[in-house]
Protein backbone atom coordinates (compact mmCIF):
# COMPACT_ATOMS: atom_id res chain seq x y z
CA UNK A 1 0.00 0.00 0.00
CA UNK A 2 1.59 3.51 -1.44
CA UNK A 3 0.63 6.37 1.47
CA UNK A 4 1.55 9.93 1.30
CA UNK A 5 3.87 11.11 4.09
CA UNK A 6 4.50 14.74 3.49
CA UNK A 7 4.52 17.15 1.03
CA UNK A 8 6.79 20.48 0.99
CA UNK A 9 7.51 23.37 -1.67
CA UNK A 10 10.50 25.42 -1.72
CA UNK A 11 10.59 28.88 -2.86
CA UNK A 12 14.10 30.32 -3.75
CA UNK A 13 14.67 33.68 -4.16
CA UNK A 14 17.95 35.27 -5.32
CA UNK A 15 19.98 38.02 -3.81
CA UNK A 16 22.15 40.17 -5.69
CA UNK A 17 25.73 39.80 -5.32
CA UNK A 18 25.05 36.21 -2.96
CA UNK A 19 25.70 32.78 -4.28
CA UNK A 20 23.37 31.84 -1.45
CA UNK A 21 19.03 32.10 -2.08
CA UNK A 22 16.69 32.69 0.54
CA UNK A 23 14.42 29.43 0.68
CA UNK A 24 11.35 29.19 1.99
CA UNK A 25 9.49 26.47 3.19
CA UNK A 26 5.77 25.02 3.22
CA UNK A 27 5.08 22.45 4.91
CA UNK A 28 1.81 19.83 4.62
CA UNK A 29 0.61 21.29 1.03
CA UNK A 30 -1.95 19.77 -0.55
CA UNK A 31 -1.08 16.95 -2.91
CA UNK A 32 -0.38 17.45 -6.53
CA UNK A 33 -0.96 20.88 -6.40
CA UNK A 34 -1.04 22.91 -10.28
CA UNK A 35 1.63 23.93 -11.98
CA UNK A 36 -0.24 27.13 -11.99
CA UNK A 37 -1.20 27.18 -8.44
CA UNK A 38 2.85 26.65 -7.25
CA UNK A 39 4.04 29.60 -9.59
CA UNK A 40 1.75 31.81 -7.90
CA UNK A 41 3.20 30.79 -4.87
CA UNK A 42 6.74 31.32 -5.99
CA UNK A 43 5.75 34.86 -7.60
CA UNK A 44 3.80 35.96 -4.33
CA UNK A 45 7.05 35.68 -2.16
CA UNK A 46 8.86 37.19 -4.96
CA UNK A 47 6.39 40.10 -4.42
CA UNK A 48 6.78 40.15 -0.81
CA UNK A 49 10.36 40.18 -0.78
CA UNK A 50 12.77 43.05 -0.89
CA UNK A 51 12.70 44.60 -4.56
CA UNK A 52 15.96 43.32 -5.66
CA UNK A 53 15.36 39.51 -4.69
CA UNK A 54 14.15 37.34 -7.40
CA UNK A 55 12.47 34.84 -8.15
CA UNK A 56 15.12 31.38 -8.83
CA UNK A 57 13.67 28.06 -7.85
CA UNK A 58 10.06 26.23 -6.81
CA UNK A 59 10.99 22.77 -5.84
CA UNK A 60 7.76 20.22 -4.75
CA UNK A 61 9.10 17.01 -2.62
CA UNK A 62 6.15 14.42 -2.02
CA UNK A 63 7.25 11.38 -0.02
CA UNK A 64 5.50 8.21 0.04
CA UNK A 65 6.17 4.86 2.31
CA UNK A 66 5.15 1.83 1.03
CA UNK A 67 4.17 -0.98 3.55
CA UNK A 68 2.65 -4.64 2.51
CA UNK A 69 -0.70 -4.82 3.82
CA UNK A 70 -1.35 -7.70 6.76
CA UNK A 71 -3.66 -9.59 4.36
CA UNK A 72 -1.01 -9.74 1.39
CA UNK A 73 2.21 -11.34 3.82
CA UNK A 74 2.36 -14.73 3.75
CA UNK A 75 3.97 -17.54 5.69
Amino acid sequence: MKNLEKTKLTVELSQPGEDKTLKKNFNDVVSEPSESAVLALGETMANLAPEENELALITETVEYSHVQDAEEITE
